[in-house]
């Protein structure tokens, strides 16, 4: 029995030493003791919109589907969510990296679909904006300051672009 104890003891203490204390200083534990809510939980939490005005440009040669476009510019452009229930497409939304009013909105948007639906990335904005001329976006999201600097208006005379703007 004594032998068995010892064993334990040392075996315990090993597996401690190599899983349990990284583990513990670990980020994951950090946040499971304060409590912080992971992705499942803050995706069901609909975000305020930031106030502001705002250009939503979506692509429409890569959404083809008129019920699902409808559905899509309803949502950007005046917020309305029913139709999107029954539109099985999802959203790369491209930012412009520094655009934090665009970002923010972004996440306002995501945070309004289910889950894993649309996902947001940030960019250069003259590259984002370089590859939009040449069709290869999904959607974009700019602040009207940020459009207006990169002069984002040439996107629409030079693709099928559909623009939209939120105010």
């Amino acid at each position: 029995m004594k032998r068995f104890l010892r064993h334990f003891l040392v075996v315990g203490t090993a597996l401690f030493l190599l899983i349990g204390l990284p583990f513990l200083r670990s980020d994951t534990f950090r946040r499971l003791k304060s409590g912080d809510t992971d992705a499942v939980a803050s995706a069901t939490v609909a975000l305020d919109k930031p106030s502001g005005e705002y250009l939503v440009m979506i692509n429409t040669s890569l959404h083809t589907d008129k019920k699902a476009l409808a559905a899509w510019e309803a949502f950007f452009g005046r917020g309305e969510t029913e139709g999107l229930y029954n539109v099985f497409e999802d959203l790369s939304c491209t930012v412009g990296t520094g655009d934090t009013a665009a970002l923010e909105m972004a996440r306002s948007f995501m945070s309004q679909l289910p889950e894993n639906q649309m996902k947001v990335r940030t960019e250069d904005p003259t590259l984002m904006l370089s590859k939009a001329e040449n069709g290869r976006f999904d959607v974009i999201i700019m602040s009207a300051e940020t459009a207006k600097a990169f002069s984002a208006e040439r996107v629409e005379k030079l693709t099928s672009a559909k623009f939209i703007t939120v105010k």
